[in-house]
């Protein structure tokens, strides 16, 4: 019975003796949710003949993985009243007198190719269609495309939902 004691003793002064001590500051406060970084990048183009095809290279300073998506928007104007760039979402069709033409584009981890097809010659399409062309392209995780809830046929909502910056939009260049 005194070794029985004495062991209970012995492991309640163990017990004590463990404390946590007197608790540290506190640290700061971690943002809510998942903190998604958005890269941004543009190119003005044309999409001549006979391809109407250009592939836009992706900046080296902007990783792509293979998981990620790249979202295509294409700027169609400028608001009259606030001044502020209309951006379409790829793929984007337009209804002509004599049929249909459509911008689309699909993507590597290194570059974006936009092209332009329809049901019409498109050697008729003038440069209206066709000339100095902008695109402006966000890589974002496949999951924030799939599963954020924000409407991504909005640039405007994306670029709100991942704080994107105009002043961040990289220049990219045609690979020629």
């Amino acid at each position: 019975m005194k070794k029985l004691l004495s062991l209970i003793v012995l492991t309640s002064v163990f017990f004590v003796s463990c404390s946590d001590g007197d608790p540290g500051p506190q640290g700061p406060p971690g943002q809510d949710g998942v903190n998604i970084v958005g890269q941004t990048f543009e190119a003005t183009v044309d999409l001549t003949s006979p391809e109407y095809s250009v592939f836009i290279e992706i900046p080296n300073s902007i990783e792509v993985l293979d998981s990620d998506v790249i979202l295509t928007y294409l700027l169609e104007g400028q608001d009259e009243q606030s001044g502020a760039d209309i951006w379409s979402p790829l793929p984007q069709t337009f209804y002509l007198d004599n049929g249909q033409v459509q911008y689309n584009y699909n993507h590597t981890s290194f570059d974006v190719n936009v092209y332009l097809h329809g049901n019409i010659d498109l050697d008729d399409l003038g440069p209206a269609f066709t000339d100095d062309q902008t695109f402006r392209m966000v890589v974002v995780p496949s999951d924030f495309a799939l599963n954020s809830g924000v409407d991504v046929s909005s640039y405007q909502s994306v670029k709100a939902a991942l704080d994107l910056k105009e002043k961040d939009v990289k220049k990219a260049r045609e690979l020629k």
